[in-house]
């Protein structure tokens, strides 16, 4: 059994993969994961793949858990290629490898196909795939939560609380203007990326991960779907020797 985890800036996302099947995904705060917690999910575990955007040292709890007890590891990075896949980046490392491993999930997954990748999370990602496993690029900007919290963080005077469910319209309150507006943001720039899009590839498929993707696909007319596991299907595709 392999144990595949992402982590993220706040979150450590982590499944199971045992005869190519994942399990389903799990998470845990980052200021949680230690020894004594990895000791805890990894059982049966014979190797560990990770990949990571957050700081160093949680990296390093899974590089050194995985020596001590000799199990097989890797750290995946960004690279300038992979499986057919081509970075767009002139420096590949400086794409954040939750991107790279969709695009390498992407490539397998939606074979042949042009597609437009949304990753809804701390940061609204959006990255292009063509059909020949070329990356045409991408944007990236602040995620709903941010969004929210950095009007609030540098105004004196907007005082607002975060709503669960999104909406669109007119706000008639504070709250109601910060929250919809955050979505409305959100939105715009997704249908913009859909645009930019295609005026490049004749667009075949687009999906939407993240934490936030529930709460964006209500809001998206054009065909999508939903795949949370992306960044681990890109995960599964290396092998450890």
């Amino acid at each position: 059994m392999r144990l595949l985890v992402d982590i993220g800036n706040t979150r450590t996302k982590y499944v199971y993969e045992q005869d190519g099947v994942l399990s389903e995904i799990h998470s845990e705060r980052n200021e949680d994961i230690n020894d004594k917690w990895l000791k805890r999910i990894t059982a049966s575990v014979k190797a560990i793949i990770i990949a990571s955007v957050s700081k160093a040292y949680l990296a390093d709890i899974f590089s050194t858990f995985a020596n001590e007890r000799a199990l097989a590891f890797l750290k995946v990075e960004s690279e300038s290629k992979r499986f057919g896949v081509i970075s767009s980046y002139q420096q590949p490392t400086t794409l954040g490898v939750d991107r790279w491993l969709t695009l390498l999930a992407a490539n397998t997954l939606c074979k042949n196909e042009n597609v437009l990748i949304i990753d809804a999370g701390t940061a609204t990602t959006i990255d292009l795939l063509d059909k020949s496993g070329l990356h045409l690029g991408g944007w990236i900007l602040p995620g709903i939560d941010v969004l929210f919290n950095s009007l609030l963080l540098n105004t004196s005077q907007v005082l607002a609380t975060q709503e669960a469910k999104p909406n669109l319209s007119f706000g008639k309150s504070t709250s109601q203007g910060v929250n919809n507006a955050c979505w409305a943001a959100t939105l715009g720039f997704v249908e913009q990326s859909i645009k930019q899009a295609e005026e490049q590839v004749s667009l075949d498929e687009v999906l939407l991960l993240g934490g936030n993707a529930e709460k964006l696909s209500a809001l998206l007319s054009i065909k999508h779907h939903i795949v949370h596991e992306l960044v681990f299907l890109g995960m599964q595709r290396f092998t450890l020797s």
